[in-house]
């Protein structure tokens, strides 16, 4: 893979990223516990899926900066490994370089 183009993955997955922690800010505020819907976090800058997911998986996810919620299928193989399969979402881990350098220095959490 060039570094370019697992530069470009890294980003947008940062971007969606973001948005999830927006949404889930909104539900903190309008005390909802159980479950949200997020977007999906995977590398396509174009995809516009949305995922249920509770808000305790979601809080395991973003306890490692590395990790992303993605739809199934949604993971690229050569830059994540797929560390959780959930039915409605999994959970991925980076495992190249540039995406996970990024994945680290852009987590709002740090």
């Amino acid at each position: 893979m060039d570094d370019e183009r697992a530069r470009r993955i890294g980003v947008n997955e940062a971007l969606f990223r973001a948005v999830n922690e927006q949404i889930e800010g909104l539900n903190k505020r309008l005390e909802e516990r159980g479950a949200m819907e997020v977007v999906c976090e995977c590398g396509d800058g174009q995809c516009v899926e949305r995922l249920p997911i509770s808000m305790d998986d979601y809080e395991r996810v973003r306890k490692d900066p590395r990790r992303f919620v993605i739809a199934p299928g949604h993971d690229i193989p050569d830059v994540e490994t797929v560390l959780e399969r959930h039915d409605a979402f999994h959970i991925v881990e980076k495992i190249h370089p540039e995406p996970e350098r990024i994945a680290e220095e852009t987590d709002p959490r740090s």
